[in-house]
């Protein structure tokens, strides 16, 4: 597959054109998380015009703040949420099938105890087959492999240190992992391939009502460096708004209000160093007040850069969205379940490289419980004709682009084969990290396509949302950022003092994930 530029040279010459021309667009979508990316790439599939605006980089919000696994839901059956479910299961098994190299299937563990024993919240055994046998039918039995029991010595090498006391097995079952970020990233790649416009780090900041053209006038500021001053014009037949939690903020401010009120929920993780807590496949624990907490291992990233994920809580967030941090209370609520589970690990607080905290954007449907909330999604239009979207789960976002693309263009074709084609080549990608490693499985052949081909327009983009250097904290940023800053030197033209301030504005960035200590 041929992979065009797409870098921080290729926006700036989109912007230039913008600027000069103010094109007309089918459609104009604002927010570059996986929905704006799946839609840029849907609406191109279908021919359209269209224009991707993120106000800060690619999946800077939600999209990279996830457990970063790709699952059909197996706890929404409890809801008898079985729509979401099939239609997840039926998202992974093409995402599984298409992209081996994005998306790796995992093994998922429900410990089993006698009921005497069983931490608190822990479902009962019985609940669990049954649930398992539907899951698995749901998927129509397209799974990497078929949910079955583990003893419990098998269960002791699996997860050393488990909690012993009424151990009874384990019921295990097939999902998948990937990196939230780089899924993102490649979508966006591919509709950029297609001929869509995308652009991070340019904001909307007004949608016009359509005049006697049937157009909307949409502003536009670049937000980069000292350029915000200087507001363009676009226009568009459409005006689609994917902004996730942002969505009533965006409405009031910019779209004449969204009409769908959100019910924002926080949810965090945290990181610790898979040698600390070395358990060899995902295990899922249950919190007392019913929430489930996953323990999911990283081995992937390359030697010396194994993680454990730990995550994730799930509370109303009514703060800033674009200030979103872990605080004591959150990292006390998963140390919590992880000693229910590990009494003898004796995992805390010092043991913690990092954490994220990201914002879940839940239509309000008058639930009090933020988990039971229900994950579906909408799209409608407000009172000037803009369409919003919000809701809905990372791994459908394929089939959310398509029901947007439908609902704001509903003359035009889906092309099912094109939109279930391949985001990027297995083999493409691997070319990618040959050489030597300096992190994990990362090379400076990474980060060089990286820079060409992913669009990062800052440091901070590099080590954040082009490789996951930040999972490692403190310790993987005073090794490698000063090499990675000097990869990315020539690329940008970067001056000794940029390098200072780009490497500053990075730790202040990593330091903000760890402010909870």
């Amino acid at each position: 597959m041929e992979y065009p530029k797409f870098s921080s040279e290729t926006r700036k010459e989109v912007l230039s054109g913008l600027k000069a021309a103010a094109p007309i667009y089918d459609a104009v979508i604002v927010g570059g998380g996986i929905v704006g990316g799946g839609l840029a790439r849907e609406l191109a599939i279908r021919g359209k015009k269209c224009l991707l605006v993120e106000k800060g980089d690619f999946a800077s919000g939600t999209s990279s703040r996830s457990s970063k696994l790709i699952h059909g839901g197996l706890r929404y059956l409890e809801m008898f949420d079985f729509h979401l479910v099939f239609e997840s299961l039926a998202e992974r098994h093409w995402l599984l099938k298409t992209h081996p190299h994005l998306v790796k299937a995992l093994e998922f563990n429900l410990p089993i105890y006698e009921k005497a024993s069983a931490p608190p919240g822990t479902r009962s055994s019985g609940l669990m087959g049954v649930g398992l046998w539907v899951y698995d039918a749901l998927s129509l039995f397209r799974t990497p492999f078929f949910h079955g029991r583990h003893s419990v010595q098998a269960m002791q090498k699996l997860f050393p240190k488990l909690r012993c006391n009424g151990l009874a097995g384990s019921y295990y079952y097939a999902d998948a992992m990937m990196l939230d970020d780089e899924v993102v990233m490649e979508t966006m790649l591919d509709a950029h391939r297609r001929g869509a416009h995308v652009l991070n780090y340019v904001k909307a900041n007004q949608v016009a009502a359509k005049g006697a053209d049937e157009l909307y006038d949409v502003t536009l500021t670049e937000t980069l460096g000292q350029t915000g001053e200087h507001p363009f014009a676009v226009k568009a037949r459409e005006v689609i708004v994917c902004v996730g939690p942002w969505t009533e903020q965006f409405g009031a401010r910019v779209a004449r209000g969204s009409a769908r009120k959100l019910k924002p929920s926080k949810g965090v993780h945290m990181i610790v160093p898979w040698a600390r807590f070395p358990i060899e496949r995902c295990l899922v624990m249950n919190h007392s007040d019913g929430r489930i907490i996953f323990a999911i291992p990283r081995k992937d990233l390359g030697p010396g850069a194994e993680v454990v994920i730990i995550g994730t809580t799930d509370s109303s967030e009514h703060g800033d969205l674009d200030a979103i941090y872990a605080n004591r209370k959150d990292i006390d609520y998963l140390l919590h379940v992880i000693e229910e589970y590990f009494p003898e690990s004796k995992l805390g607080v010092s043991d913690i490289v990092m954490t994220y905290a990201g914002v879940r954007p839940l239509l309000d449907s008058g639930e009090q419980s933020e988990a039971k909330t229900s994950r579906e999604h909408e799209i409608w239009r407000n009172e000037a004709g803009v369409v919003f979207m919000a809701g809905g789960k990372y791994t459908t976002f394929r089939k959310i682009s398509q029901e947007i693309a439908d609902f704001a263009f509903p003359q035009s074709r889906t092309h099912e084969r094109e939109s279930k084609s391949v985001l990027s080549e297995p083999q493409d990608y691997a070319k990618r990290l040959e050489g030597v490693p300096f992190w994990g499985q990362y090379t400076e052949g990474w980060v060089r396509w990286k820079l060409e081909h992913h669009a990062p327009c800052t440091l901070e983009d590099v080590v954040f949302r082009r490789m996951p250097l930040w999972m490692g904290g403190r310790a993987a940023f005073d090794q490698h950022l000063n090499r990675i800053a000097e990869l990315a030197r020539p690329h940008f033209g970067w001056s000794d003092a940029d390098i200072t301030l780009e490497k500053a504005q990075a730790r202040t960035a990593l330091e903000g994930r760890l402010r909870w200590s």
